[in-house]
């Protein structure tokens, strides 16, 4: 798909460039768990799955990093489901799944943990990408997203 590959590179990059990474990557803080300023400057945060995936995936290491964003992705992390379904519909470190990226970039739209960071960019690849999808294909990614759904009850 010709056009995943620019939604890739654009849309990857608009996720996780060096000035935003820290941003995307850390994980949400519980409302009630806030850490006195001395204390959480002193300390950094551990690197998350997620963090350590994508840094890898920056350092040139995608297939590696994409092994972690597929299990991520496969336990519902939208940043992972965003970023995996843009791989498969790219197939150019992983193999090429048009219906199982398209399910994927399905899925992130749906989230409502990163606020405007997932689901947005989620929305505008699925646009591009859909109308490029054959019936079989949406049919397929139809039905991983009801198979997803059902194992995540």
């Amino acid at each position: 798909m010709k056009s995943a590959a620019t939604i890739r590179i654009a849309l990857f990059a608009a996720l996780v460039p060096a000035a935003s990474a820290a941003i995307f990557a850390a994980e949400p803080a519980p409302a009630q768990a806030a850490a006195p300023a001395a204390t959480a400057a002193a300390t950094p945060a551990p690197e998350t799955p997620f963090d350590t995936a994508s840094r890898l995936y920056q350092e040139g290491k995608q297939a590696e990093a994409l092994v972690t964003l597929q299990q991520l992705a496969e336990a519902g992390d939208a940043r992972a489901q965003y970023l995996v379904g843009l791989d498969l519909l790219e197939g150019k470190y992983i193999k090429l799944d048009n219906a199982q990226g398209f399910a994927y970039l399905v899925l992130a739209t749906e989230d409502t943990q990163w606020g405007d960071l997932v689901a947005p960019r989620a929305r505008e690849a699925r646009a591009l990408v859909e109308p490029q999808l054959s019936g079989p294909d949406l049919i397929h990614a139809d039905a991983l997203i009801g198979a997803y759904k059902q194992r995540r009850k």
